[in-house]
Formats: structure tokens, C-alpha cells, sequence
């Protein structure tokens, strides 16, 4: 789609993005570049900056776009133009500014600016004499971040609990660390307390906020003197050492015994070449006649003239601690390196896998010390620290010996982008880059191990399911199919057909072909049985050994008898009781009730069986009991039935007597309960209540208000056929019930002028009812019209027939009157768009396929206007868009139906039991984000455009492109999605349900 864009309309593009960039591979679809400047549109869009893009306006300059398909257009012509008509420019977004060269060429990413995101103290005790604390910091990038101390910074330290002064506290940069002074007496055994803080701007401004702190409590230990100790280690200020270059500073590390850096100004550091003298020139430091040097510093300079080993150590004449520096001088510097792939055939976690190879480069050094990783992590819930990446030398006794091999191993499987690299940091001007490669890993499929299972005693004839997790060399949970997974019974080693087992996917269905989640055991015949679960083609095996016993029926429990409001005749929704059954060990056990029977009595007579019947339940997804076959049974229950004809017109309450039993009722050794059951008299109308009873309208017009109608029970009736309307000849009335909200309305519609009154009443009782006084007018009583709030873009695809249309809807008096269309004229261009109307509604249709007067491939917009017969006007413009329908990210939601269980707090997904604590049969949750598109088609389901990710595969896994969680035992995780540069967490509970 081509966006034409001149003058003011430019600001009109800007402000309607709403998406920021901050890392290129080169301008981004959505900039704008005006003369020699380019904006990002969320940089564009903060008023803070509307001087710089009015300036820039206004300056001049060809004004070029790149629209959202990533092509450059002309703002004058509205043409496509090549990349390289783009001059240089200064982009700038609201993290950064970077410059880029002509025709839109790649640069660098874009990073906010860094600062210092985590502290760390690595002072480890104070002193009276020793009263500094020295820390480093790393960035919001894992980098080392030079600290410079300035009014963003702030100390605050108490002793023993009192605060201390600011001139008692100093704050200083020492070699890139900071560095804390306590100017105050000290005494051992002193309880001191210091904390730094960074903030966002001064420390001192009431808006300040921080951005990172640390806090450190010490104990004044006993003053001593403070004298250099360990060389930690000893760097250089080149990474790779060529014959040619410029001298190379070492640097030792020296630290006093708080772990301090030391002061050297009263000891002394002596350098030693162990190997390598002949390499060094005469000029520096250490040189060929100087292999020695002693020194108050910790610095030392050399000079490589040939190529070969060099080996310094830096010893402390104090103590003789040491650190040795060893260097491979090359005959040439290196300046790049290539990788060659090694092709691994399969990439799994927790493997370690060559991915590829470095030959060695003629004259220059690269050792596998000398190799670091930049690694990006560019899957949701994995960062760079989970993947490890090594480099080693080949070996052997091939001709590829001296390769350098490199591998990566991952704990989380996923993608990850790894950039070997030599150099200081990944961003120096010196470093030496190798082009990037990507580490794909998934979860290895092959099954070694079986999670051991507990069963219980089975009952025989009762179903009993277990779960079922297959691991493998990682012991990582995985999924096998039930064609690949085999249960074999044995009873004293022959093979036994007495017990039955089934093997269950998520939804507790037969698994074939789809991953087994569970077992299900179903024995015929007592006995001790042991059950070989294998995986094909795996080791994987795991013996259960199983008890089935035969039990018997003991007691049948009903519970309490039903006296209150439980079942009212007539009530359109069944009542269920959950019936306690339990066998001769006192066990609750769900038998066959095939030869079950039931009964209900009036007094001596028997009524209809379809108010009583024994059926099996469970609890459905929103925790309602609901009929279930045995297989997925939770339990049983009497399900009582309000509308059954028995029941259903009982004018008062009713008392039953109802009873259950394992067999027919009057043979011998049966089992049964009986429970008293009142059936509350049928609702009855008792109250009518009006939201208004002064209804203004005019003649074609209708008035839509809520009526309340409580029946005797104070329930509130959803049956509009029992009230009726007593019509007026000015107007009529209908009464309705909406099903969505689940409310009954009354409709007025106007027929003449003049003044009426219409009546309410119940058909049982006329005594009970409402009056409504109603004002037909004229057209004159119409004082507005308004469109109603609506976000007016339009799809319109070209070459498609669908989603072209829009329903307008628009309110008369503020809402309080429903006119129909059909009074209202709609003015349009008939050229470009189809209008008609329905009802209250206006649908509005753009002939986007004629390519002659139809609106074609490109945006329009169009102007809808509405005339009431006394001259009212209202309009608005329709914008018909051919952008491909995208839910905005901040619109998007998680489902409310996740949330099973409000009542604790943190946990949105509970997989395993209701919200009641009663075991169900899922093994599976469904997460699902809905949000709402640029055209405002709200629910848009963006479920499977989002990356799914669990913090703990152990505990429940879930799809990474459908959000459906999976339990695998119990316990409690996180899972998180990430939708546009949005994150989205659902904490996630697996409970023990045995």
C-alpha cells in the first residue's frame, strides 16, 4: 500500500504509530527520513520532541518514508524508489542516535545508554586503618561498566546503627571502581552498615529514581597493617601480541589482605621474562638485556620483535605471591577469521555438539583461550546464560590437529545466536569478529528412564489412573506416543490378562498416536500382579508391582435432607448430590450402577423416574458437576431434575422421599439410603420493577429499559411469559429476555402522538404489576445525533470480499431514544462505498474491487454523514486500510477463564483439582491471550503468535506456539509468553493428587 504524505499530513503518519525499534540491521519499517534526519515514530510521537520534528518540517529537504512492507516511497510522487536515493542521515529513537550512511545500509545495533545494573563489593573486611570499600559494577548488557562517580550517586552509612554525616563519607573513582571513605574513628568489633544507590538523574531531585544499589554490612575486624598480598591476576592491554606492534602494558592485579587494590608506593612488584627473552627488543621495560625489573608500580611495558612464546610473572617481594602472563607472539596481527560449519546432525539439550571449526591463519595466532561469545538469546524464556560455548583444539594426529573446534551446550532447548570474537569487549574498535551462527536445540526423544509409580490397591472392577512421566539421558520429561509405549501384566512371571491397562493423553482420552500422560488400570481378578511399562526401541522400562483385591459394597450415604431453596419446580437447570459410596476397607470407591435403582415417592405414591436418576459426574472446566461416562468418572451422584413433568407444576412445596440402592429395592442384602427431598413450590411472580416509568419518545421510535421481576423465592424470573403488556393506542410494549446479559428488557414502541399508558402485570396474578406513563411526540423532541465511539478504520484487502464492511450505530437524545435507519438519511459518495440499513443499524460497504470508482488498493478516506427529519446532523470519517488486521500489544490480555482458583493469590492455573480441592482428571490448561486489532475486532485470539515458555519443564511443560500447559508432577511453576515485546506470566500449580 502506498502512504502519500505532504505537510501537516506528516505529523498525521507519525503520531499514528505507536511502535519503537532499538536494535537495526538497518532503518526500520516506520521511519521517517526528512532531509538529512530520520525518526523513529515512537521518538516522533513524544510531544518533548515536537520542536525538533516541526524544525526539521520546516528546514526542507526530499521527505521519504518506509512504509510497514519495508519499501522507501516518495513523499512528493508517492512512488517506490530505490534504497539508494536515501541519503546519510542521523536516526534518532528515544534510547539513542546513530548515524547511517547513504542507501540505508546496515550499522551497528542501537543500545540505550549503559549504566551500572548490578554492584559488587570485593572488599572483605574493614579496619580502623583499612576504612575503604572499593566495588565494581556490570551494565544492564552483563558488560564491565566503568564506574565515574557524579551527583547520580549516593552513600548512605550508619555505625553501630547511627547515621553517619556526609562529610564523614567519601565517594571516589579508583582504576574504573568506585571507592567509599569512611572518615570516622573506628572501632573493632563496630556493627557498619554502607549502602550505594544509583539513581536516574541527581540524587538529591524528589523524582529520582533508582536504578540500582547495593548494601554491605561489616564488622570492624582488628586493625593491622595494610600490606599487598595476592597478585589475582596480570592483563595486558592487547588481546593478541604480533611482531610490529606497539609496546604492550602489563597490569598486576594487587591486592592487600581486605582484598583491596594495593598501594605499592612502600613495596615493591618484580617482573620476570621466564621464557621468551630473545622475542623483546632493547627499548622498553623488559627487553632482551633487562629480563628483570623491579618496580613500585603494577606496571610494566615490552616490545616483541620475533615471533614465538612469552612468559612474564609478576611476583609480590613481599611474600612472593605471583601471577604469570603468557602470549603467543604471531608473525602477523590478526584481522579476521572465518568459521566452516561442522554439520552437526542433531542438536539436543544438555548435549555438548561441535557446530563449527577455525583453521588455523598463516602467520597470525588465534589460540582457544584467546576466543570469547557474544550470545543473544532469541527465544522467549532463554537468556545467554543458558548456553555454554567453548573452544578447544581438535588434537590427534591428523592434518586438522591445530583446528580450533567449537561447541555449545544448552540447559534450556531453544535458539540462541553465539558470535565468536577476540578482542577486550564484543563493541571495541579492536576486536576481531567472526561471522554469527545459530545453536538450535530441542529435547532428546529417545527414552531412558521411567519415573517410578506408586499404585494403590486396586478394587477389583474400579478403574484407577496414574501418571506417567518417560525421561531421558538428561532426565528431561518427554513425550512418546501410546503406539511406542507397551504395558505387560504378569502374575507369577506368565503373562496375565486380569488386569486391563490403558494408556491416557492430556485430556484423559485413549492415547494412540498422541503423547501418553497416564496409565489407567482396570483388574477382573484379585491377586499380586507386576506391570512392565517399556518404551520400543528404549531402555526405558519400570516394573510396577500391583495388589488387587475384591471388595464389597458396605454403605451407600446421601447426605442431609434437601429443605431449602435447592430445587424449585419448574427450574430449568438439574441439582446434582454426590453420593458416598465406600466398600468394606472404608474406602470411597465409584462401583458399576448398572443394576442400581432409584426411587421417589409422594406419600405412598410413586412418581415419574425423570425427577431422580444415579448418574456418574465429574467437574467440567469452570469446576460445575456435569454427567460424565465411567471411564472419566469422578464419582456418582442423584441428579434431580426441576422440569420434569413430575415435578415441574407443583403449586406448593413438596416434600419426597427418595432412595437409592445397589439392587432392586425389595430384595434381600440390599444396600441403600433414603433422603427427604422439598421441591419448593414453582416461581411465581411477585415484584415488577421498572428501571423508568416516564418513557419520551416519538412516532417509528422505540425506548429498550431493563425489568426486574423477582418471583416469591426473591429470584430474580427469566421467563418473559409470565408477565403480559396491557398495550396503549400511543404506543406499545414487549417485554424480551436477553441471553447474553442475561436480563429481560421492555421495548417501547411509539405509534402516534399523545399520551398513553401502558401496564405490566403478572399472568398469574393481575394484582401484581407496574405502570409505565408514556409521551409520544414529534420529530421535534429529537434534540441530537451522535455516531457512537467507534475506532472508524475499515479492512479493505483489494482483490478480497470479505471484511470490508462496517455497522455504524449512533444514539438519538443521548441513547434515550432508538430510532430506526429508516428515519435517518445517510449521505456518502455512492462512488466509492454501498450503503444500507437495517434496523438501527447503517452498514457501510467500499467497493474496493472496482477498479474503476471503487476505492482499489490504496487508503481512503470517507466522510459518513446522518440527517434527522428536523435538520440534526451528525458525521464521521471512515478510514478503509489494507494493513493486515494485528492485535496492539497493549490491548492484549490474558483469558479471565485461566484464573480457576481467585481465592489464591498468585496462582492463575491449578492442573489436577477443582477450585473446591476435588481431584479431577486434567492433566492439561489452556492459557489464551485475546486482544484487539487496529480496526477494533475485539477477542482476537493472538495465542499462537505468542512464545510460550516454562520456567520448569520438570513441573509442567507447555507449547511453545499454543499456550496449552502440561502437567508432569506436582508442583508449582512459572509460565510466560512473550507477544510483541510484551511479557505475559501465569503462575502455574500441579498439586499432589494422591
Amino acid at each position: 500500500m502506498n502512504k502519500k504524505i505532504t505537510g501537516s499530513a506528516l505529523a498525521a503518519l507519525i503520531i499514528a504509530g505507536s511502535t519503537s525499534f532499538t536494535t537495526f540491521a538497518a532503518m526500520d519499517n516506520g521511519t521517517v527520513v526528512i532531509g538529512n534526519k530520520a525518526f523513529d515514530l515512537a521518538y516522533a510521537n513524544d510531544l518533548a520532541n515536537s520542536d525538533e520534528i516541526i524544525n526539521s518540517i520546516t528546514t526542507g529537504g526530499m521527505v521519504y518514508v518506509k512504509d510497514f512492507n519495508g519499501d522507501w516511497i516518495d513523499n512528493v510522487t508517492g512512488e517506490i524508489v530505490k534504497a539508494s536515493v536515501i541519503p546519510a542521515v542521523v536516526y534518532k529513537n528515544a534510547t539513542g542516535t546513530v548515524n547511517f550512511d547513504g542507501a540505508d545500509v546496515s550499522l551497528p545495533d542501537i543500545k540505550e545508554t549503559s549504566y551500572p545494573k548490578i554492584f559488587t563489593n570485593i572488599t572483605n573486611a574493614i579496619t580502623n586503618s583499612s576504612n575503604v570499600v572499593y566495588l565494581t559494577a556490570v551494565d544492564q548488557y552483563g558488560e564491565a561498566f566503568d564506574i565515574v562517580t557524579d551527583s547520580t550517586y549516593k552513600i548512605t552509612a550508619t555505625v553501630n546503627g547511627m547515621p553517619l554525616s556526609q562529610s564523614e563519607t567519601t565517594l571516589d573513582t579508583v582504576n574504573n571502581m568506585a571507592q567509599i571513605t569512611l572518615n570516622k574513628k573506628l572501632a573493632e568489633n563496630d556493627v557498619v552498615v554502607i549502602m550505594l544507590q544509583k539513581f536516574d538523574k541527581t540524587a538529591s531531585s524528589t523524582t529520582a529514581k533508582v536504578v540500582s544499589s547495593i548494601s554491605t554490612n561489616y564488622t570492624v575486624a582488628k586493625d593491622a597493617a595494610v600490606a599487598p598480598q595476592s597478585i589475582l591476576s596480570v592483563k595486558a592491554s592487547a588481546e593478541t601480541v604480533s611482531i610490529g606492534d606497539a609496546a604492550v602494558t602489563l597490569t598486576a592485579d594487587v591486592r592487600d589482605q581486605y582484598n583491596n587494590p594495593a598501594d605499592l608506593t612502600a613495596s615493591k612488584i618484580r617482573w620476570i621474562v621466564d621464557a621468551g627473552g630473545s622475542l623483546l627488543d632493547s627499548t622498553s621495560d623488559l627487553n632482551s638485556g633487562n629480563l628483570t625489573v623491579d618496580t613500585t608500580g603494577n606496571k610494566v611495558n615490552f616490545k616483541a620483535i620475533k615471533a614465538g612464546t612469552l612468559t612474564i610473572t609478576a611476583y609480590n617481594i613481599l611474600n612472593g605471591n605471583k601471577a604469570t602472563y603468557t602470549v603467543e607472539v604471531s608473525v602477523t596481527k590478526l584481522t579476521a577469521f572465518k568459521l566452516t560449519s561442522e554439520n552437526p546432525d542433531a542438536s539436543f539439550n544438555n548435549e555438548e555438539i561441535k557446530y563449527n571449526k577455525i583453521t588455523q591463519n598463516e602467520g597470525a595466532v588465534l589460540t582457544p583461550d584467546m576466543l570469547k561469545f557474544n550470545i543473544t538469546a532469541k527465544t522467549s524464556g532463554t537468556s545467554a546464560a543458558d548456553i555454554t560455548a567453548t573452544a578447544s583444539l581438535r588434537g590427534g594426529s591428523g592434518t586438522d590437529k591445530n583446528d580450533i573446534v567449537i561447541s555449545a551446550k544448552t540447559i534450556k532447548p531453544g535458539t540462541y545466536e553465539v558470535t565468536p570474537y577476540v578482542g577486550t569487549t564484543f563493541d571495541a574498535s579492536t576486536t576481531v569478529k567472526a561471522n554469527a551462527f545459530s545453536v538450535t536445540t530441542s529435547v532428546n526423544g529417545v527414552a531412558t528412564v521411567i519415573d517410578p509409580m506408586t499404585i494403590s490397591t486396586l478394587k477389583v472392577n474400579t478403574k484407577l489412573a496414574a501418571n506417567l512421566v518417560i525421561r531421558n539421558m538428561h532426565n528431561e520429561a518427554i513425550d512418546v506416543s501410546g503406539d511406542n509405549v507397551t504395558a505387560a501384566v504378569y502374575k507369577d512371571g506368565v503373562l496375565s490378562d486380569n488386569i486391563k491397562v490403558e494408556k491416557l493423553d492430556k485430556d484423559g482420552q485413549v492415547a494412540t498416536t498422541s503423547p501418553v500422560k497416564a496409565l489407567r488400570f482396570d483388574a477382573s481378578a484379585a491377586g499380586n500382579y507386576t506391570v512392565r511399562i517399556s518404551v520400543k526401541d528404549a531402555v526405558a522400562t519400570y516394573d510396577v508391582a500391583v495388589r488387587a483385591e475384591v471388595t464389597t459394597l458396605n454403605s451407600i450415604e446421601l447426605g442431609n435432607n434437601i429443605v431449602d431453596n435447592t430445587i424449585i419446580s419448574g427450574a430449568a437447570n438439574p441439582i446434582y448430590r454426590v453420593v458416598s459410596v465406600k466398600d468394606n476397607k472404608g474406602d470411597e470407591i465409584t462401583p458399576d450402577i448398572a443394576a442400581w435403582t432409584i426411587s421417589t415417592k409422594n406419600g405412598a405414591n410413586v412418581i415419574d423416574s425423570s425427577f431422580a436418576s444415579i448418574v456418574y459426574y465429574k467437574h467440567d472446566a469452570k469446576g460445575v458437576i456435569v454427567n460424565s461416562t465411567i471411564a472419566n468418572a469422578e464419582g456418582i451422584a442423584v441428579k434431580f431434575d426441576p422440569s420434569s413433568t413430575a415435578v415441574k407444576n407443583l403449586a406448593t412445596d413438596t416434600t419426597l422421599v427418595v432412595s437409592a440402592s445397589n439392587k432392586a429395592i425389595n430384595e434381600t442384602s440390599v444396600i441403600k439410603d433414603t433422603l427427604n427431598v422439598t421441591v419448593k413450590a414453582k416461581s411465581a411472580v411477585k415484584s415488577i420493577t421498572l428501571a423508568d416509568t416516564k418513557i419520551s419518545l416519538i412516532p417509528g421510535a422505540t425506548v429498550k429499559k431493563e425489568i426486574v421481576v423477582l418471583d416469591q423465592y426473591g429470584k430474580v424470573i427469566m421467563d418473559p411469559a409470565m408477565v403480559t403488556v396491557v398495550n396503549g393506542i400511543k404506543a406499545t410494549a414487549a417485554v424480551s429476555y436477553d441471553e447474553t446479559s442475561k436480563k429481560m428488557y421492555i421495548t417501547y414502541t411509539g405509534v402516534s402522538t399523545g399520551t398513553d399508558t401502558i401496564v405490566v402485570k403478572s399472568v398469574a396474578d393481575a394484582a401484581i404489576k407496574a405502570t409505565i406513563n408514556l409521551t409520544t411526540g414529534d420529530n421535534t423532541n429529537i434534540n441530537s445525533i451522535a455516531f457512537d465511539a467507534y475506532n472508524y478504520k475499515v479492512y479493505n484487502a483489494a482483490g478480497e470480499d470479505n471484511d470490508q464492511n462496517v455497522s455504524l450505530t449512533y444514539k438519538v437524545n443521548g441513547g434515550d431514544i432508538d430510532v430506526p435507519a429508516s428515519a435517518i438519511s445517510v449521505i456518502a459518495d455512492s462512488k466509492l462505498v454501498t450503503v444500507t440499513k437495517n434496523g438501527s443499524i447503517i452498514n457501510v460497504k467500499a467497493k474496493a474491487n472496482d477498479a474503476t470508482t471503487g476505492i482499489g488498493d490504496k487508503d481512503a478516506v470517507i466522510t459518513i454523514s446522518l440527517l434527522t427529519a428536523n435538520g440534526k446532523t451528525s458525521s464521521i470519517d471512515l478510514t478503509f486500510c489494507d494493513d493486515v488486521p494485528v492485535a496492539t500489544k497493549s490491548t492484549v490480555t490474558i483469558k479471565d477463564t485461566v484464573d480457576e482458583n481467585k481465592d489464591l493469590d498468585g496462582t492463575q492455573l491449578i492442573i489436577g483439582r477443582d477450585v473446591n480441592g476435588n481431584v479431577t482428571q486434567e492433566t492439561v490448561g489452556q492459557i489464551t491471550l485475546l486482544g484487539i486489532d487496529q480496526y477494533g475486532h475485539k477477542d482476537v485470539d493472538v495465542t499462537t503468535d505468542t512464545t510460550w515458555a516454562s520456567a520448569n519443564e520438570e513441573i509442567a511443560t507447555v507449547g511453545v506456539k499454543t499456550g496449552v500447559v502440561t502437567a508432569v508432577k506436582p508442583g508449582n511453576t512459572t509460565v510466560t509468553g512473550f507477544y510483541k515485546g510484551s511479557l505475559y506470566t501465569i503462575e502455574v500449580e500441579v498439586p499432589q493428587v494422591n
